[in-house]
């Protein structure tokens, strides 16, 4: 909501910085033979914006921040489309704290039945139980079809986007749009069409180091009380010790 960090009015506003995605978005899909444009989703109306934002922030759809993909699975039976060429994640691998990139992975062969998704992706779970759960990876990996991804552009990371999707705003909202019954999906159209308020670049760098900052803080906090539960337990060992050896010597001497 722009009331984590204060705001800089130097700043350029994140609606120029839409612009640039735009037309990097249109450069990709010249290089990759797409000449058809993206097409446009509906403008987002009133009653999606939850809350007001700066000036300077924009409300905006999640793919109109960059490149959206949905994994694959190579054909199982083919033992070969399997090894350690690249990480092949599955929701189990995805964490707060992380993504394991030690579990499954695909060949080279493999990986052209799969999906490539770039370093810097924020990859959310988007099926079952654990629908959104996320992380941003640190290197090039695949991904099954339970997890849908998102390549930030022109500078919008994927750490910035793994701080936003965990939001309570965006967390509520990607569960209303699942469906399914008992086993909610949320595909990746209607994970994409979800409306987010985009600051701008300077300002999503300072947000990511607030809450880098928190989370250091907060780490501390939680070894300094482990650290004096460790010395309340042994401070209660020694004054049991104690008290039991006064009552020995108390029999002994009576």
């Amino acid at each position: 909501q722009g009331k984590l960090v204060p705001q800089d009015p130097k700043d350029e506003p994140a609606s120029e910085l839409l612009k640039r995605i735009k037309a990097e978005k249109a450069t990709l899909r010249q290089a990759q033979g797409k000449g058809k444009k993206e097409k446009p989703l509906p403008p987002i109306k009133p009653e999606e914006i939850p809350f007001e934002i700066p000036e300077n922030w924009v409300w905006c759809r999640l793919i109109d921040v960059g490149t959206t993909q949905t994994g694959t699975t190579p054909p199982t039976a083919n033992k070969e489309f399997f090894g350690k060429d690249i990480p092949f994640i599955k929701p189990a691998d995805i964490s707060l704290s992380g993504i394991n990139y030690e579990n499954e992975g695909l060949t080279l062969a493999g990986l052209e039945k799969g999906v490539l998704i770039k370093e810097n992706s924020l990859m959310m779970v988007c099926i079952g139980g654990s629908t959104g759960k996320s992380n941003y990876t640190n290197r090039d990996v695949s991904c099954n079809q339970q997890i849908n991804a998102i390549k930030g552009l022109c500078g919008v990371s994927g750490q910035f986007l793994q701080y936003f999707l965990q939001s309570p705003y965006f967390q509520k909202a990607i569960w209303a749009k699942s469906s399914g019954g008992t086993t909610p999906i949320v595909n990746k159209s209607k994970w994409e069409s979800i409306p987010i308020p985009l600051p701008p670049l300077s300002e999503q760098k300072r947000i990511v180091a607030e809450i880098e900052k928190q989370f250091a803080k907060t780490k501390q906090l939680k070894e300094h009380i482990i650290a004096n539960q460790q010395a309340t337990e042994q401070l209660l060992k020694a004054l049991l010790h104690q008290a039991f050896e006064v009552k020995e010597m108390e029999e002994v001497n009576s």
